[in-house]
């Protein structure tokens, strides 16, 4: 028989377990439309393959996860040859008449040139297009690692930069996997609540885990 001292640690151990429990963020699962370059014009193959496609998406969701966010592929599709290149903001913005915003729109592309540096080729970016208030995207080339969807995700839920190395918001690699601080928790959970509330883009019901969906053209 348990005696009143360890009766009393007992319940109080118990009590600690359910409120972390209970603290812990429910995963909201918000789907991705991806649309896939052509390897090159006119080409059937895409510029990406599924490993490529599952590793991002992966990636994503082990850094989001403890912030109760998670990714699954909806949809994906064929991206046109005029879009596979993007030299310019022009060409960036012109992908905003091709969103659906019940869904994260995700570009894979050939080639994505930095805008400011036109000298220079990017690996991701976070963008609004010009004359479609509230409406954003991500952009991901095809020469990219695994972490930088997530990392324009973080984008995408209003984290800026940081200048902490290992942060996926860094640009510069630390010692530890790629992670979220608590600001950046918090502002992730702002944004999720209110994606949720605004249906745009809107949850679903769906295991971040779940395979890849056939392409349709």
């Amino acid at each position: 028989m348990l005696g009143r001292t360890a009766l009393l640690a007992s319940l109080v151990a118990l009590s600690l377990s359910a409120l972390v429990t209970h603290a812990q963020p429910a995963l909201r699962v918000f789907p991705l439309r991806v649309q896939i370059a052509r390897d090159a014009d006119g080409s059937s193959a895409p510029i990406t393959d599924d490993a490529w496609l599952s590793a991002q998406v992966a990636s994503a969701n082990e850094i989001f996860a403890p912030h109760g966010v998670g990714f699954v592929v909806d949809s994906r599709a064929t991206l046109p040859d005029a879009h596979a290149r993007l030299e310019t903001r022009a060409d960036r913005h012109a992908l905003g008449a091709r969103l659906d915003p019940s869904r994260i729109d995700w570009f894979v592309v050939r080639s994505l040139r930095d805008v400011d540096d036109p000298s220079q080729m990017r690996r991701g970016v976070h963008w609004r297009p010009a004359g479609r208030p509230g409406a954003h995207f991500v952009i991901v080339s095809a020469i990219s690692g695994p972490t930088v969807l997530a990392h324009e995700l973080g984008h995408y839920f209003g984290n800026p930069h940081s200048s902490t190395p290992g942060n996926i918001m860094s640009y510069e690699r630390g010692d530890v996997p790629p992670f979220f601080d608590a600001p950046q928790s918090r502002r992730i959970a702002r944004f999720a609540s209110r994606f949720a509330r605004e249906r745009a883009p809107a949850p679903i019901d769906r295991d971040a885990s779940d395979a890849l969906p056939p392409e349709t053209r």
